[in-house]
Formats: structure tokens, sequence, C-alpha cells
């Protein structure tokens, strides 16, 4: 105890190096447990459920080439779970937004309808109340909901009779049944209700528009449960051979889908901050070092009077443990007071919800803080105790060589790392650049977007009527161009796939088998868009007429590729088993994201009411903010009890599929420089100390008449090998990185020679000024002064 008292007043004594070390320590550590946690709650920790390897996503296999995956139908759910032999329970769910009428004010929930046995395959108890029977689950039973824990505590304020009060969604009262815990999904949820099918639905097996979940029994493995589906499925293509025939099971872990592709840059910037640590605890060790050559006349004198090394290392040791752990349990304190900050920075990730500061990360800190110790401590300690420091004593400062050796050796790793940063983020930069510039074959400015609250169990030809009016009366509006509907914006991630044919175009085994998207659209919103018509006519105004001839409109991609240089205008097409006429051809929009190539799509021109919750799009002829009032008066005026939400531009809406790129090249950046800032201390540091070490050499080669930009030549060009060794292996380094960081590009190399060679020149202007500075002090050394105090 004696000893670690010593240590702790050795460092009082010391408060500028002692805080200095702290403060990187506390900034490094503080980073990487912040972004350890990211990575720890989407990436490594199991999912919150019992027994959570057992779960499985559940989709149709599509028998398209082109296409793998398909959603499921909700009978073949049925006919999985009812003949299946290796699932405990097998079930789906939908989204669907409802608006609850309850309160005061309309209220927009995001809403999801689930088969039966829904929370039976995820196997998690409510908070409160619980989960749906078999009575409210069938056609025509009672009405129930079960909620999600945000809006209990969002509109409910946690309220413990919560069990006695409803919501009323689209005129009917759904009772309150039970509340799931705050981590039940990943996703935002707010309410939960039974899908209740009638039979007629149950008929239609190629109504596909589930995501299906299942529960693996034990004893059986992922491919053996995939084996059974698909023999299952098998038999059933050939019970309902119009339907069923060549479809398969795609049967996929569960986290693996939750976590989609999220991974990769995650352990991209987790890799990145692990760099920046790393430079930090080489700067550390770097001061550190400086701090014992100081120090070699104390330790030398320790050594005189019989101390053994052992125990002049140990002694040093201590103060270094105890600069580790106060900058390690500082960083988690200062992770921890950021977690809300980091939680809204990576908001779009899945599973950020569960984000929270647990024993995993207070361990990565104290790990960090001990690793650092080790790293920064032990060897620059080795090295100032080494076994002359008695004959040190005798000729003090006259050599620091050998550690000017380690220290040029830290600040070249530095330099590399440092090099790979910013390579790294001048790569994504670059990527991010090229993904904002992508034509997206449309026009998103002046452009406003919103829902209107409509459930699809409504009366579809109330639907459809309120459809028609409001879609007319916004475009009298002043100040509004155009306006129409879509069931999707272009780059939402809403990648809907059907099968098609075109009447005396396909042909062989493609005959009914060419894969294409769908969109469901009135011709205002392509309009609206600035949609290129390219041959034909728009789609006819949307009417509530569900007898008339289905019409449809293609992109240049379908016509490209299945049309074969035929006109398709007045073709039949038939999409899945609905036949509709192709009125015209439009340019291709960037309907799947900014980053893929285009696809074949088919414009479904909507009927009043087809789609019930669309997305209503209004072009405003100058700035949009001017018509948004104009919009939510008019909605309010024709359907006072419907909620009016997703307000927002469409060009923002674009931008969300530009928020992780963003993200990513932003924070890269942000570790870059502050490596950057980092490595150039180091430099400085280690040219100053030789400065200080060749004093007298330098002041005697200018006694001798040695000009003074001689010297800062000869300084320079010796810090200049160090920055081009470290260069090299810089580069070196991101030659490693390539199979992780290619995958995150866009329309650059990611071994862009013109990235590679910016970092690289900003790299060596930075540290050819921080050893500028320490050289030109050493130009004004005065030869007389020097000489004399020797």
């Amino acid at each position: 105890m004696l000893g670690w008292k010593q240590a702790l007043r050795s460092l009082i004594r010391r408060p500028g190096f002692s805080l200095t070390v702290v403060g990187l320590l506390t900034l490094g550590i503080a980073v990487n447990t912040a972004l350890f946690s990211v990575v720890d709650t989407v990436l490594l920790k199991p999912l919150p459920y019992p027994d959570p390897s057992r779960l499985v996503i559940l989709m149709e296999a599509s028998p398209a080439k082109a296409q793998k995956e398909s959603l499921v139908a909700p009978q073949r759910l049925e006919d999985w779970n009812r003949l299946s032999r290796t699932f405990s329970a097998i079930a789906g769910s939908y989204s669907e937004n409802v608006t609850d009428t309850s309160g005061a004010e309309p209220q927009r929930l995001n809403g999801r309808r689930v088969s039966p046995r829904y929370f039976q395959v995820f196997g998690v108890k409510p908070v409160i109340g619980r989960t749906f029977v078999a009575d409210e689950e069938r056609f025509g039973g009672p009405q129930a909901a079960v909620i999600s824990y945000g809006l209990w505590d969002r509109s409910y304020g946690r309220d413990p009779h919560i069990l006695s009060r409803r919501l009323l969604i689209g005129g009917q009262s759904f009772r309150i049944v039970g509340v799931m815990p705050p981590n039940f999904v990943s996703v935002s949820v707010d309410v939960w209700i039974p899908a209740q099918h009638p039979a007629w639905m149950m008929r239609q097996r190629n109504a596909r528009f589930y995501t299906g979940v299942g529960r693996v029994k034990p004893g059986f493995s992922h491919d053996q449960a995939r084996a059974d589906l698909v023999s299952v499925q098998h038999a059933l293509g050939e019970q309902f051979p119009q339907t069923d025939k060549d479809w398969s099971v795609a049967v996929s872990d569960y986290k693996e889908r939750v976590v989609g592709d999220a991974g990769r840059p995650l352990w991209l910037l987790l890799g990145s901050v692990a760099m920046l640590l790393l430079i930090t605890v080489t700067n550390v060790a770097g001061l550190v070092l400086a701090q014992l050559h100081q120090r070699e006349r104390e330790l030398a004198i320790r050594a005189s009077i019989g101390a053994a090394r052992r125990q002049v290392v140990s002694s040093v040791m201590r103060e270094i443990v105890l600069l580790a752990m106060a900058g390690a349990f500082a960083g988690w304190a200062l992770a921890a007071a950021s977690i809300r900050l980091i939680a809204r920075e990576f908001a779009s990730l899945p599973r950020i919800t569960e984000l929270a500061l647990d024993w995993h990360a207070l361990a990565f800190a104290m790990a960090a803080g001990f690793l650092g110790a080790a790293g920064f401590g032990l060897l620059p300690a080795l090295r100032a105790t080494r076994a002359d420091l008695t004959a040190g004593f005798l000729r003090m400062g006259r050599s620091v060589a050998g550690g000017q050796r380690l220290q040029r050796t830290l600040v070249a790793g530095q330099i590399a790392l440092t090099m790979a940063l910013l390579a790294g983020a001048g790569l994504l930069a670059r990527s991010f650049y090229n993904l904002s510039q992508v034509d997206l074959g449309f026009r998103a400015d002046n452009v406003v977007s919103f829902h209107v609250g409509a459930a699809w169990d409504e009366n579809r030809a109330l639907i459809g009527r309120l459809q028609e009016q409001l879609v007319a009366e916004l475009k009298r509006l002043p100040g509004v161009a155009s306006a129409g509907i879509t069931n999707f914006l272009p780059a939402s991630g809403a990648t809907l796939r059907y099968q098609a044919s075109l009447e005396g175009v396909a042909r062989g085994e493609d005959e009914g088998k060419m894969p294409v998207g769908e969109r469901t659209v009135s011709p205002g919103y392509l309009q609206a868009l600035r949609a290129p018509l390219l041959a034909g006519q728009w789609c006819p105004e949307i009417k509530l007429d569900f007898k008339a001839a289905a019409k449809a409109m293609v992109n240049r991609r379908f016509a490209d590729v299945y049309a074969r240089g035929v006109d398709v205008v007045g073709r039949r097409l038939t999409l899945d088993v609905v036949p509709m006429e192709v009125v015209g051809v439009i340019g291709d929009l960037k309907e799947d994201s900014i980053a893929g190539p285009a696809y074949p799509y088919v414009y479904y021109c909507s009927v009043g009411g087809a789609w019930p919750d669309p997305e209503y799009v209004v072009r405003a002829s100058g700035d949009v903010r001017s018509v948004l009032g104009s919009i939510r008066a008019l909605v309010h005026s024709i359907a006072p009890n419907r909620a009016v939400f997703g307000v927002r531009t469409v060009e923002d809406a674009i931008g969300d599929d530009l928020d992780r790129p963003r993200s990513n090249a932003r924070l890269l950046a942000l570790f870059a420089l502050s490596a950057l800032v980092l490595a150039a201390v180091g430099l400085y540091g280690l040219v100053a100390q030789m400065v200080t070490a060749q004093r007298r050499e330098i002041g005697i080669r200018m006694a001798i008449g040695a000009e003074p930009w001689r010297i800062v030549k000869t300084i320079v060009s010796g810090a200049g090998w160090l920055i081009l060794t470290g260069v090299v292996a810089g580069f070196a380094i991101t030659l490693a990185a390539r199979p992780l960081l290619g995958s995150l590009l866009f329309g650059v190399s990611s071994f862009d020679l013109i990235s590679l060679a910016i970092a690289a020149l900003l790299l060596a202007l930075v540290s050819a000024l921080a050893a500028f500075l320490p050289a030109t002090a050493a130009a004004r050394i005065d030869p007389i002064e020097t000489l004399r105090a020797e």
C-alpha cells in the first residue's frame, strides 16, 4: 500500500504530465467504449428472447432467377405450421400504420398485423397483461391490441390500469390486453393487432404479404428445418400447382436478418477507433518515455543505492497503472454520459433501442486501460531502467539514442495508422459524393409527401372516395403544381417483387417468370416527380371504379430487358394473375436504392382505395413550405378524424438512403483528423526531444560555421525518412483493409490513387510542419551560450 501512495504522490508532483496522459486516455477509451457498446448491442449480444438461436425468418423462395425470396401468403403460413415436424410454431406479420382516435387528437401508430401464434414463436411474456388468445385471432373474434412499452410510456404515462383502456382504430374499439417489454422488437412498433383474415382471403394463395417467423424445435438444426419445409412446400406444389408449383422455402437465422448489412460498417468504425486508441497509446508512450528520460537521474540514484531493477520497474508501473485506471474510469463515465448522443448518431441501426453501457462496456474500458498500461508503460520503463543506469548517472544527458530509437518506432507507427485512417476517410468521402451525384431519374426539389391515416380493413369504397377527393382538391390549392399518390417513394427500401409476363414477347423458359418490381401510382405522382414520359401516355386519373380494366406503365429497363426491341405500349401485361394494359413507358427511377442498378418496374395505375395507406405526394410551384399549412387545413376539412403524419420533403426521404454512408464518412473523417493531430503532436515531441538531446552538438556545428538553414534541413530531412516510412506502412494497412473497405464504397476503387495521394500529401504536410517548428527553434540556438553551459 505504501508503494501505491508513493506512486500517487509522485504523479501529483507532476500535474501537467499526469493530466495530459489521463486526458488522452479518457478520450481514446471513451470513444472506443461507446462504439464497442454499439457493436456489442447490434452484433454480439444475443437477441432478447428465450433460446434466440432457434428463431428463423421464413420466406417463400421465388422460382425467378433474379429474385430469390418473396413474402408469404397467409394460408401458406398455416400449411407450413400444420405440416412441418421440425417447428414448434410458425407465424407471420406485416406492417400497417393505424390511426387511434380515442384521444382528443388523432394519433398515428406504427402497427403490425400478426397471424396466430406470433407471440408464441418469440416466447416473451408481457410486462403487463397477456398476449392474444385463440378466440381473438380468428375472423370475427373480439378486437384486441397489445401495445409496446414505448407507447405505454409516451401516451399513458405507464398507467398501471392500462388494461382498462381501449384504442379506437377505424371506428372499431380495440381492448388493450397487454404491454410488451421495451426491447421486444428492434424496429419501431406501437401496437400489434390480430390480422383476423376472412375465409376468402385465406384462399388467395397468391396474396403474399407476410414476413414469416418460426421457432425450430430442440434437437433440430436450421438445415434440418429448411429441408423439412422444402419437402412440405413441394407437396403443396403438387396439391396446388397453379399457385405453389416450383416455389420453395428460404430459411435464415433471425438475428442475421435483423442485423442485415449493418455489420461491415460497424466493424470498420470499431477498427478505426481501435487505431485511434493505438495512436493515443503510442503518443502516451512517447510522453512516458520523455518523462522517464527527465527522471533518469532519479532512477539511476535508486539503482546506485541498491534498488533492484524489478523494484524500480514496479515503482514506475504503479504510476502507469494509476494513470491507466483513471483514464479507464473517466473514459467509461464519458461514454456513459454520451450514450444518448451515440444512439441518435446510429439511430438507423437495428437493435439500437437496446443500447446501454452495461458491464460489458465497463469490462472493455478496464481491459483497454490495463492493455494501455502495459503498452505505453512497460516498454519505456524497461528501457529507462536498463542495466547501465549507474553508468548513466555518470554521463547524464549525453546519450539518449536508444530511447530515441524506440520513440521513432512509436511515431512511425502513429503515422502509419493515421495514413490508413486518412485514406479510408478519403475513400468514403468520395464514395458518398458519388452517391449524392447519382442521377435519380426524377426531381425531388419542392416536393413534399405525407400520409393520411387509413387502415386496410376499412371500407375500400369510403377510402377510395377520400383519395379521389383529396387528390383533386390538392391540385386546386394555390401554389400546387401537381399531386398524386404512390404506395412507396423511391429509394425507400420497399423492394416489392412479382412475376410478370408480356403478351407476344416473353417466350420459352421466361414465360410467366419475369421478375419485376411494382409501384402503385396515380399520374399526378409521376408528374410531381417530373418523371420523363418516353412513350405512350400517363395513367388515367385516379377513380373509384374497381371494375375498370387495369392499366399500367413500365420503365425503360423493363422495355430493354423484356420487350427485346418491341413496342410495349398497348400490349397485355400479366402481373402474377392480374391482367393489365401497358399505356406508357417512363424513364428509370431509382426505386430500390440510390446505389443499386435500374430494375424492371411495373407502375400499376391506382384505382381509388386499391392501396388504403399511400404516400400523398405534392409538388409546389415554389418553396414547398409555403403550402404545408394549406395541405393540413385541406385534409382536416375533408377528413377531420384522420391523422396527417409522416410529413417530409422527398429530398429528405431520399436523403435517408444516404444517412449511413454520410455518417460513415463523417465519423471516419473525425477519427482520421484526431489521429492526424495526435501523430503531429508525437512527431513534434520526438523532434523537440532530439533537439534538446543534441543541443551541444548543434551548438558546436554552428560555432564552426554551419548555416542555420542547414541545421533545419538536417533535422527535417531526418524526420522526412520517418514520415516516408510511416506513409508506406499506412499504404500497406490500407491494402490489407481492402476487402472490408471495398464493400462500403460506391463508384470508387478501394485503391483509388487520387484519394491515397491526397491522404499522403495532407499527412506529409502536417508532419513536415510538426518537424519544422522545433527545427527552426534549433537553428536559433546560441552556440556560445550552449558551449558555456556545457
